[in-house]
């Protein structure tokens, strides 16, 4: 099955290269199997007749066929099976084929052993062909699908001819050439005999269309001699109508120049009514971020006066609480000596007989209490020195807590200042860009005009001689009822010029250049050059 497919192999990728004008270019992918390119070659056939024979030194080749042709691509080595590719250049519109059509494909031929049937490729493997439903060239599915069968079977017969390939029979491949070359000889002759019907049939309808354009030339003689007498008695008419034709042409020129004038007017006022209303938006917009920016700064600076002012009330109560603490303490203090005083007063008094002995006695006992009251107020002076560390350390965490959000505030607010600055600036940019864009295009405006007048002024008296080569030549035919209008435009190098053939019903004809009168020589050697 896999030799099956490179026998028809195809590849719908278009060629990176130009095809020729009016030309349809095929990339040839060859391939030999299994050796190279040596006595090889590649015959290309059109109509029957053949047109080139490549010997190809490389497996890539392009060919630029014809359209409205049958051509027959015949790959082929010593030895080898030889293969071949229809392809049908014909129904393609006419006015796509200067188009990209291009397409490519690739044929691989293999060695040929004695006992395989061949006969299959004495006929096409693949047919190409334009198809009008997707407009562009693909192969014919329908006569891969009938010969399909016929593949296959030469596949299985080839695998086991390579497998064990048969001693060689000279007799034998001898009569099998002779007979592949007859079927060959044969298969020609039929293309050739129908490559004859269809010239003698384009011969005839070529004589019959020749026939037919004698009758019809024929035909106008007789009415143009007919029509002769009326024509000069109308001449005068339509020459007064043409006249008037072109002054309403002209007056219409005007009235187009005109309203392009008033419609550049208008589009210059719009761009400067915008360039107004952009400038008024910025204003508003720097308002509005400036009343922002101060609405959000006074909410700031109450924020951290709150924040301070509670924090002040803090710290007065937490000294307001030491300061009570101390007033205890030594009130504390003083009613222990004055008991201690009351209580060796009456000791004094009433143990006068052992006043040596109980006051030794008390008096350690008051020096103890005397050393415990002191510890006690030593730990209380000790506590109250933690509450005040304690209180200065938060007062330092409130006031750098206060700190960084005073800070962290100031950048926020230098960022919302740089963002302000910089949307005032992109505005003021993006205002300054506008303008300048459209003074360049004022400018370029005015440089169109002034290179038209210039041109209008040159072309004035130019001739046809010094407008240089044709570049392009366009033809049209325009119906009306009383006239038949044959409008060629031919595109010089340097200036455009429009012929015109004018034929009334009544028989009279006319030439213009560029509508101006011209000779019916003129306009046929000049309308009729070609790029």
């Amino acid at each position: 099955m896999i030799r099956l497919f490179t026998h028809i192999l195809i590849l719908l990728t278009f060629v990176s290269g130009p095809a020729l004008a009016q030309d349809l270019a095929v990339l040839i992918k060859f391939q030999v199997d299994g050796s190279g390119f040596d006595g090889s070659k590649v015959t290309i056939k059109e109509n029957g007749a053949v047109k080139q024979v490549y010997e190809p030194a490389k497996g890539k080749m392009i060919e630029d066929l014809s359209f409205d042709k049958d051509y027959m691509l015949i790959f082929e080595k010593p030895g080898y099976i030889t293969k071949r590719v229809e392809i049908s250049t014909k129904s393609v519109p006419e006015d796509i084929q200067g188009e990209d059509l291009d397409f490519d494909f690739a044929v691989e031929i293999f060695e040929q052993y004695e006992g395989v049937n061949t006969v299959i490729f004495n006929q096409p493997v693949a047919k190409w062909f334009y198809d009008t439903q997707e407009d562009e060239f693909t192969y014919d599915t329908d006569y891969t699908k009938s010969i399909r069968s016929a593949l296959i079977n030469f596949d299985k017969e080839y695998e086991e001819a390579k497998k064990n390939p048969p001693k060689p029979d000279d007799a034998a491949l001898k009569a099998k050439q002779a007979e592949e070359a007859r079927l060959a000889a044969e298969a020609e002759a039929k293309a050739a005999e129908e490559a004859r019907k269809l010239a003698e049939a384009q011969a005839a309808e070529e004589e019959r269309i020749r026939l037919e354009e004698e009758a019809r030339l024929a035909e106008e003689a007789r009415l143009k001699q007919e029509q002769e007498l009326a024509q000069q008695k109308e001449l005068e008419e339509q020459q007064r109508k043409e006249a008037q034709a072109k002054q309403e042409e002209e007056e219409q020129r005007l009235a187009r120049e005109k309203a392009e004038a008033e419609s550049r007017e208008a589009k210059a006022k719009a761009e400067e009514d915008e360039r107004s209303e952009l400038k008024a938006k910025a204003e508003e917009e720097k308002r509005l971020a400036e009343a922002v920016a101060a609405e959000e700064k006074r909410k700031a600076d109450q924020k951290a006066e709150d924040e301070a002012r509670r924090k002040a009330d803090k710290k007065a109560d937490e000294a307001s609480k030491q300061a009570e603490a101390a007033r205890l303490a030594e009130e504390e203090r003083e009613q222990q000596k004055a008991a201690l005083e009351e209580e060796m007063r009456l000791a004094e008094q009433n143990a006068a007989s052992e006043a040596k002995r109980r006051a030794q006695l008390e008096k350690e006992e008051i020096e103890k209490r005397q050393r415990e009251a002191d510890a006690r107020i030593a730990e209380e002076e000790r506590r109250a020195i933690e509450r005040a560390a304690a209180a200065e350390k938060r007062k330092q965490e409130s006031e750098a807590k206060a700190a960084e959000e005073k800070r962290r505030f100031e950048a926020e607010q230098a960022a919302f200042e740089e963002d302000r600055r910089k949307k005032a600036k992109a505005a003021f940019e993006a205002e300054e860009k506008q303008k300048a864009q459209a003074q360049a295009v004022s400018e370029a405006q005015k440089r169109d005009r002034e290179a038209a007048v210039a041109k209008m002024e040159s072309e004035k008296n130019m001739t046809v001689k010094d407008a240089g080569a044709v570049v392009d030549r366009t033809e049209e035919v325009i119906k009306e009822a009383n006239r038949t209008i044959t409008k060629v435009t031919m595109q010089r190098e340097h200036m455009t010029y429009i012929y015109k053939k004018v034929v009334y019903n009544w028989g009279g004809v006319y030439y213009f250049r560029n509508d101006t009168d011209v000779t019916k020589f003129v306009f046929e050697s000049e309308s009729s050059a070609t790029p």
